[in-house]
């Protein structure tokens, strides 16, 4: 009980003191030291032979105990300077599929860092970073999640270097989310972007040249279909002109649904935005009660991508 209070006051204690940021760089208000277990048998040994050498009158043993001490003192500069200015900054926010393992894109920046284990704060999973000379890409790993957005917990980063007689850690706080996306998931029977076994949400063809599609903000007013209006009043549909490029326009559409028939119509979705990002085409995503208007790109992809996550 003792044990719990004390985290919860050190964990407001880092909240209130250490917020996240983009970037951080590690000074003396962020790094803490304590001897390790090696390190205080050590200090035992020089406590020891500093008796014998008093009682005896001893000056070799005092001499070795002196040195000794000099050596523990000089370990515990070395080990704090090994971290001391080590800079540690995000460059994009983490990006998977449900049930896949995810990776961290990190840069780290210091003159001289050496045998640095990185992980997350509360895991015993860390990974270890040999050398850093200047500056390093570095993926930290993040373990499997569910779909959803994810705040990056307090990192974790942590040494013993040189001797390992001392524990010199950190942990520093990134301004970072990991975004987990639906599992991508093929319609059965759905083999090519043209084929829609429900017939909703796409744009589809009428008599002549004129297309129909999903109402969206901009559409002339008198082009939509009052008569579909009264069979659905939460969806109007508009006439378009056959143009170039309507034939390339998509529309996929996500019911309003809950439970395990949500979850596989998002599989469906994310599975029918990258087959129509990679085809080419200009697409629009129909959520409940949202519109993703029409686009292509890396960046409308990972949009329509972070909005079925959110879903």
């Amino acid at each position: 009980m003792l044990k719990r209070l004390l985290q919860q006051k050190f964990q407001a204690y880092l909240a209130r003191s250490q917020p996240a940021q983009p970037s951080v760089c590690l000074t003396q208000k962020r790094i803490y030291i304590l001897p390790s277990r090696l390190g205080l048998w050590f200090a035992l040994l020089v406590l020891i032979l500093y008796l014998l050498g008093t009682n005896y009158q001893n000056n070799l043993i005092l001499l070795s105990s002196f040195m000794l001490l000099s050596l523990l003192l000089l370990t515990m500069l070395l080990a704090f300077y090994n971290l001391y200015r080590l800079e540690l900054s995000m460059v994009a926010d983490a990006e998977t599929f449900a049930d896949q393992p995810a990776a961290l894109p990190l840069r780290l920046n210091s003159a001289n860092c050496q045998m640095l284990q990185l992980g997350l704060q509360g895991q015993r999973l860390q990974q270890l970073v040999p050398v850093i000379s200047g500056q390093l890409a570095f993926a930290l790993q993040l373990p499997q999640l569910s779909r959803g957005c994810y705040e990056l917990p307090r990192l974790k980063l942590s040494s013993q270097f040189p001797f390992g007689l001392f524990n010199c850690w950190s942990y520093p706080a990134l301004s970072a989310q990991l975004w987990v996306y639906p599992a991508a998931l093929a319609p059965t029977g759905q083999q090519n972007l043209d084929e829609d076994p429900d017939n909703q949400g796409q744009t589809q063809p009428l008599e002549g040249s004129e297309w129909l599609k999903p109402y969206q903000a901009g559409d002339q007013p008198r082009r939509i279909l009052w008569k579909k209006l009264a069979t659905n009043p939460q969806q109007p549909i508009v006439r378009q002109q056959q143009d170039g490029n309507t034939v390339n326009e998509q529309w996929v559409k996500v019911p309003n649904a809950s439970g395990a028939a949500l979850e596989l119509a998002l599989q469906h979705a994310c599975y029918r935005l990258q087959q129509l990002e990679g085809a080419g085409s200009r697409y629009g995503l129909l959520l409940p009660g949202k519109t993703l208007a029409l686009g292509q790109g890396a960046q409308h992809l990972q949009r329509c991508l972070q909005e079925l996550a959110l879903c």
